[in-house]
């Protein structure tokens, strides 16, 4: 599952990690982004601002199980050349201490931008995006049955400017290695897409005793 994520980078910063981009938005940074809201999809040429969540169920479909894309004929033109890559920051996921939703931020260990892999449809006639997800790391387990596919940089140029078949498309799908991604605490003000800004990601927002009980163990 990915049903929220961030990001706090600028045009510079796109054009800096994807060399191979013309063009790229100078969005404003966000820190709770939903389905539905914008997001940024690197393709081969260019980076857009498009909706997140494709045709295919109320609201739109904003994760697509990679099996079941490789699966159904109906994602194949999608796999087969409408590759994107979602960049991110963090995406959060959530555990339950107490009866308490407590959001976990999720980021690369390294710093850089997190390659989700995703696929272009469209929303009612509008260009959009939906991410692909897999099953879990051991970094995730603790957290969540599902992750989105997280490509390495080598794996995300090539998901976006090869030309790739099924089968090769389908060795994408696997989950990033234990220990390449980095759990940090978020505010409970995660769990309320209203609230924006960095303070999501401030540890002094956050409760007494919450980083020690939040994080999974390692």
């Amino acid at each position: 599952m990915c049903g929220r994520i961030s990001f706090s980078f600028n045009r510079a910063d796109l054009l800096a990690t994807y060399a191979w981009l013309r063009d790229a938005p100078d969005d404003e940074a966000r820190y709770n982004i939903a389905p539905t809201d914008p997001v940024v999809a690197v393709g081969p040429q260019s980076a857009d601002l498009v909706r997140w969540g494709i045709n295919g169920r109320k609201g739109g479909l904003f994760n697509i199980r990679s099996e079941t894309a490789i699966a159904r004929p109906y994602y194949h033109r999608l796999l087969l050349g409408q590759r994107i890559l979602v960049p991110a920051n963090h995406f959060y996921e959530w555990r339950t201490i107490s009866g308490r939703r407590l959001p976990v931020a999720i980021a690369r260990a390294d710093g850089k931008l997190l390659n989700l892999a995703g696929l272009l449809g469209t929303w009612e006639g509008t260009r959009a995006a939906t991410i692909l997800t897999t099953v879990p790391n051991g970094d995730i387990v603790p957290l969540h049955n599902r992750m989105p596919v997280v490509l390495d940089d080598d794996d995300a140029a090539t998901w976006v400017l090869e030309d790739l078949s099924l089968e090769q498309i389908a060795d994408f799908f696997k989950p990033c290695p234990d220990g390449w991604l980095r759990l940090l605490p978020a505010s409970p003000l995660v769990n309320d897409v209203r609230n924006q800004g960095p303070e999501l990601l401030d540890p002094q927002a956050l409760p007494p005793n919450f980083q020690l009980d939040l994080m999974p163990p390692r």
